[in-house]
């Protein structure tokens, strides 16, 4: 089982969303038998575009960042790493509902952290399968 932290600084989280965390948590974990603990805060457009530019000299928003805590070269720390979810982008690029898009944006920044990435065609159809089928457990459409 995965343990997490959501740190929501400005209030935006709703029981239900929290809720769909911890169900996607849940499947989440169903990949690795390892115990792991990571963070997840959400923050709205300055907050995140500040990061994206600390770290990745990228100066915008984006939606979801994820900075894992190892070289995912099979040494795997118990503190797996931090998410920023974007709340603000959350809502505005929502295409179903802003539970789904957050939701997948969580399940996407863990699966970064897991060492899943979509840096080429094979990789990004075998992490956004994953995405799906957690999704479809979570009754949303995928």
């Amino acid at each position: 089982m995965f343990k997490f932290t959501i740190i929501d600084c400005h209030r935006q989280l709703s029981s239900k969303i929290i809720n769909l965390f911890h169900e996607a948590n849940k499947e989440i974990s169903k990949l690795l038998t390892t115990q792991y603990v990571y963070d997840v805060s959400i923050v709205n457009d300055d907050e995140i575009r500040a990061i994206n530019y600390r770290y990745r000299k990228i100066d915008k928003p984006t939606d979801v960042l994820s900075f894992a805590f190892h070289d995912n070269q099979g040494i795997k720390p118990i503190l797996l790493g931090e998410i920023f979810i974007n709340f603000q982008q959350v809502k505005w690029q929502a295409q179903d509902t802003y539970e789904q898009e957050i939701t997948l944006l969580f399940i996407h920044g863990v699966l970064h952290l897991l060492g899943y990435n979509h840096d080429n065609l094979k990789k990004a159809k075998l992490m956004q399968n994953l995405q799906n089928n957690i999704l479809k457990q979570l009754n949303f459409v995928a």
